[in-house]
């Protein structure tokens, strides 16, 4: 309530008092307008919208007059769907409109506003979101001198990841999710309604809101017999995940396994830079610590080049900003060293092409089946190590690599609902692909020759046998 900004939205869990707060800005909006030259009057015209009729008359407005009967603050007329404040100087129309019926999206969409509140914004289509802010600013007009304020407010539980409302809430392009946008929105996201620990249980968070207002016990009772996506969305304040697939990796708790504040690397330890190749390279870089915990450094996620200009205009240039000086190895994908039909140079080749720039260590997975390169991953994700510390720690700078995690790395599903044991191809199964074939590498130790003799350990070997001499 204290921004000003054009575009305000609070994010919850269920029973926070959200909507309760949001549509009290209603009158205090109108009440902070002000008064027209003409007749003193603070005139002003906000639109309550939310998706479907039902939901606006069972919840929106039932709330709504639950605070501001018929006849305290103003009057409610039903034909036109409006409540009419007029106390003292003020003089708001609060008009509440659902977009399930075409003639009330048309209607909306010629209104004048001064303002609009959106309840269950993630709900509402974009274009209705972007044909409203449109409308706002328009009333009073400026002969009456004009609104000293407009804007969009709205209250929502968390949204879908990839959503458009994902996209502009977390500054990001919504034609292209995958680059940042700067944009004027403003969010809050409430305390969650419990703690996830550890070990995976639950306990109540005393910094929940509204509890004082809620039943004893209301989130742990209301986690009982749900599903995990019902208690992100509506209980833990995270956003929801995609629908099309079961996540590769349902293990991964973005509570647990996001370190809170950037990683640091350490010069002593192996650099391990693991690629997935093809048009669509992804690279990862990561350490193991002293304590055993893989340690998610740094992404590199490119689409439309080669493995080439991503070491050139990436990947080098990262090494020289941040891990100057470091001992590094490589791996990844074995078909990485299959050489091209074209020139028989593999990926592999291509990285030693730079082995003065510290590449020239390459020892690519030992496998890649599916079932090792998963399990790797699960391994270190179900780990604790000492005091407690979880196995895996993801820099919060690698957003892709959370993102696909957190479910958008998912398996493929037929058409009938089946689901496959195929990885689904997209955006983000790059970099889940090469995060495991770096999990592999910590999984087995990394105790190799090749790799020792690389990095300048002196191996012993046996002596050979004098019978066993080629003829």
């Amino acid at each position: 309530m204290q921004s000003d900004a054009r575009y305000r939205f609070i994010l919850g869990p269920f029973g926070s008092g959200k909507s309760v707060g949001s549509q009290c800005e209603i009158p205090r909006r109108a009440a902070m307008q002000r008064g027209s030259p003409l007749d003193g009057r603070r005139k002003s015209r906000i639109a309550v919208v939310r998706n479907t009729m039902p939901q606006l008359r069972d919840t929106t407005m039932k709330t709504f007059f639950d605070w501001f009967p018929n006849g305290s603050l103003g009057t409610y007329h039903g034909i036109s769907k409006t409540y009419h404040i007029k106390k003292d100087e003020m003089d708001c129309e609060v008009v509440f409109r659902a977009l399930d019926d075409a003639a009330d999206v048309s209607n909306l969409l010629s209104f004048e506003l001064t303002g609009a509140y959106l309840n269950e914004f993630r709900d509402i289509h974009r274009e209705i979101a972007e044909g409203i802010d449109g409308r706002i600013g328009r009333y009073p007009r400026v002969v009456d001198g004009g609104p000293s304020w407009i804007g969009i407010w709205g209250d929502s539980n968390m949204p879908t990841e990839g959503s458009y409302w994902h996209s502009m809430l977390e500054g990001l392009n919504p034609d292209n999710p995958k680059e940042k946008r700067a944009n004027d929105w403003q969010r809050w996201i409430q305390p969650t309604g419990m703690l996830r620990l550890a070990d995976g249980t639950y306990t109540e968070n005393p910094r929940a809101e509204n509890l004082e207002n809620l039943p004893t016990g209301y989130y742990r009772n209301l986690m009982q017999n749900k599903t995990d996506e019902y208690i992100r969305t509506y209980v833990m304040c995270e956003y929801g995940r995609s629908l099309g697939g079961k996540p590769v990796h349902p293990m991964f708790n973005k509570d647990i396994h996001v370190a809170k504040a950037p990683l640091i690397p350490n010069k002593a330890n192996l650099l391990l830079i693991s690629a997935d190749f093809g048009l669509t390279p992804a690279i990862v870089l990561k350490q193991q610590d002293a304590f055993g915990r893989v340690l998610t450094l740094d992404e590199i996620v490119t689409f439309g080049m080669g493995i080439e200009r991503a070491i050139e205009t990436k990947l080098l240039p990262l090494l020289r900003q941040k891990y100057d000086g470091f001992d590094c190895f490589v791996t990844g994908d074995p078909a990485g060293g299959s050489g091209s039909q074209a020139d028989e140079v593999s990926c592999a080749d291509i990285f030693r092409r730079y082995k003065n720039r510290g590449l020239g260590k390459i020892k690519l997975a030992w496998s890649n089946n599916p079932v090792h390169r998963q399990g790797a991953t699960d391994h270190f994700l179900s780990m604790l190590v000492d005091r407690g510390m979880p196995a895996y720690q993801i820099d919060p700078g690698c957003t892709w690599l959370i993102q696909a995690l957190g479910g958008k790395y998912q398996f493929k599903k037929f058409k009938d609902g089946r689901e496959s044991a195929d990885v689904e191809k997209n955006d983000f199964s790059h970099v889940g692909d090469a995060n495991q074939y770096a999990d592999m590498y910590f999984e087995r130790g990394g105790r190799r020759k090749a790799e020792n003799k690389e990095r300048g350990t002196i191996i012993s070997q046996p002596a050979a046998n004098p019978y066993n001499t080629p003829r």
